[in-house]
């Protein structure tokens, strides 16, 4: 077995998706998390029997908001560090005391299926580190066989477009080999839930795991704030 790490912030009103507020008020922002959460563990209920899976969160949050919403396979533990980089190298580096593969990603992709996490533990078959890329220049997942803390050098700006290239370049200059998995949106602005209500609607793309939960609460929303959505306003 491999270990797959799901990490998030706990879904708390103004503490998280921040950057959807206006469109959204801090409570929906909450709401939406929350969401994404159900459609992962459902993505997560088809890797089951492949995957250990594990889910670690912000220590200033109250895990109880989520906790029953968590599948009983899944283990939580809190993060620890100082910045984003530092949480992600300390669940990263728990898991490989015990798998010889870990792959982390974040929560908030509701487009993201089952295979894409598949093919980042592909890639690492031949590849020390795997990266999937987000469409804004950083990425949404992370994997490796061995600990390579240098990758997440505090030098990096997170949420900043220079992520990806500049955790690449770090790759690089140590002589390690990266490859990337599928691209992916993280839903971060107005903008990215408006192309994500565009591929809800695209009857070609076929999906594993529909994302029920944030077409829900897309749903919910008043007409007006949905119809400014659809039409890019």
């Amino acid at each position: 077995m491999n270990g797959l790490i799901l990490m998030t912030r706990i879904p708390i009103p103004g503490k998280t998706k921040t950057r959807l507020m206006g469109l959204l008020t801090g409570e929906e922002c909450a709401r939406i998390h929350y969401s994404f959460l159900q459609d992962l563990f459902s993505v997560c209920d088809l890797l089951k029997h492949e995957l250990d899976i594990y889910i670690t969160y912000t220590p200033e949050g109250n895990l109880s908001i989520i906790k029953n919403i968590i599948p009983k396979y899944i283990e939580s533990f809190p993060q620890q560090g100082e910045d984003l980089g530092e949480r992600m190298g300390y669940s990263i580096n728990k898991l490989l005391k015990k798998y010889n593969k870990v792959v982390l990603i974040g929560t908030d992709i509701p487009e993201l299926q089952p295979h894409h996490i598949k093919e980042a533990f592909d890639v690492l078959d031949d590849k020390d580190i795997c990266l999937g890329p987000t469409v804004d220049g950083g990425y949404y997942l992370v994997g490796m066989k061995n600990a390579h803390d240098e990758i997440f050098n505090n030098n990096i700006i997170w949420g900043k477009k220079s992520v990806l290239e500049g955790t690449i370049d770090i790759a690089n200059r140590r002589g390690l080999k990266v490859g990337l998995s599928s691209k992916c949106r993280d839903i971060d602005t107005k903008d990215d839930l408006k192309i994500f209500i565009d591929k809800i609607k695209d009857e070609k793309v076929i999906w594993e795991a529909y994302p029920h939960n944030t077409v829900s609460f897309i749903n919910s929303l008043e007409e007006d704030r949905i119809n400014t959505l659809q039409i890019g306003t």
